[in-house]
């Protein structure tokens, strides 16, 4: 995308709103060809509620499609969040016993062998400090124990999910992205000061950082590029969260916009330009979801199918309608992208 051009003067201003314009280049591994993205990638969005409520605004797919330049094409995308999940995975279980929610991320990941997985997790440690953050039997009383003991736990559930998606996910698996939680919000009263937990969240950002190093991942310091390490007490005037935690949809365009530029990409992110593209993959977003965690499970697929799971032969009907979603992202992304060259 080097051939695109702006006025550097409107930098600043377009990046402080991402909105309108913006153009950055960054590489934090300093080699501007080490991207991310390949053409016919199979990306999973994995972690807690911050990935899950991604489905819903589109802005991260948006920026990694875009960001990712006209020679990648046939890019995939699919969002394996779920809210209040761990490293353990233990959300994901439903009614069963934890182990059962890290079976139900291994069945999809073996599934769907994705090429790339970003995974976002470490806000509940930071959270929870002194309280058990997890279900899993073995490590939940360890995880309410002091700091250093309860982030001890995390990384070896994060080692062992690491290694689980791995071997789920076979030989086409490329790359690994462990994105640090980004920082909470002071909102003021009534609201929580989480002056406290950001500085949980700094150390723990820190503790990532070496985890990816020694496991030989891809590290995004969201933490760090949200601005964590300023934290500013000062209630601001535009938040970017409902509550201090959960983003609002101003909050995830800038979210989806650092985690871009963090990954080294130039990123153009137009409102007008690519919001016919950021609703195809909303839809998408949608459809999956139905086909992937479909409502009254239960009745569909568990204890419950003696009464409605003849109706279960219908779920992988929504196969063939994503796919047709995926060719319309496509030619929207391949029209963008042209549009942007000039």
């Amino acid at each position: 995308m080097k051939n695109l051009t702006f006025h550097h003067a409107l930098v600043p201003l377009l990046f402080s709103f991402i909105c309108s314009f913006a153009f950055v280049q960054a590489d934090q591994h300093g080699k501007g060809s080490d991207h991310l993205l390949y053409t016919g990638d199979r990306v999973a969005l994995v972690g807690g509620g911050l990935i899950e409520r991604a489905r819903l605004n589109g802005y991260l797919e948006s920026a990694l499609s875009v960001g990712a330049g006209p020679k990648i094409t046939g890019l995939t995308f699919r969002n394996l969040g779920w809210s209040g999940d761990t490293v353990f995975n233990d959300a994901r279980a439903y009614f069963g016993k934890p182990n059962e929610g890290r079976d139900r991320l291994r069945k999809i990941i073996s599934e769907w062998e994705p090429t790339v997985v970003m995974l976002n997790y470490g806000a509940e440690v930071a959270l929870s400090s002194g309280r058990p953050w997890t279900d899993e039997v073995l490590a939940s009383k360890r995880s309410a124990g002091d700091w250093d003991q309860s982030v001890a736990v995390f990384l070896e559930g994060y080692a062992k999910m690491v290694e689980e998606i791995r071997k789920a996910a076979g030989g086409n698996l490329r790359e690994i992205v462990v994105i640090a939680p980004p920082p909470l919000e002071n909102l003021g009263i009534p609201m929580p000061d989480h002056q406290a937990t950001n500085r949980r969240l700094a150390k723990l950002r820190d503790s990532l950082m070496r985890f990816s190093k020694e496991k030989k991942v891809r590290f995004v310091d969201l933490f760090g590029a949200m601005n964590g390490d300023n934290f500013i007490t000062k209630i601001p005037s535009q938040p970017i969260t409902h509550d201090g935690l959960h983003f609002t949809e101003n909050g995830y365009r800038k979210l989806a916009f650092q985690i871009a530029v963090s990954l080294g990409y130039e990123v153009f992110q137009s409102d007008a330009l690519t919001e016919d593209l950021r609703k195809k993959i909303i839809e998408k977003n949608r459809l999956f979801f139905h086909r992937w965690r479909p409502a009254n499970e239960t009745y569909l697929f568990l204890f419950r199918k003696h009464e409605q799971g003849n109706n279960a032969k219908e779920i992988p009907q929504f196969d063939p309608i994503i796919e047709e979603r995926e060719k319309e992202i496509e030619v929207l992304r391949s029209q963008l992208l042209k549009d942007l060259q000039g």
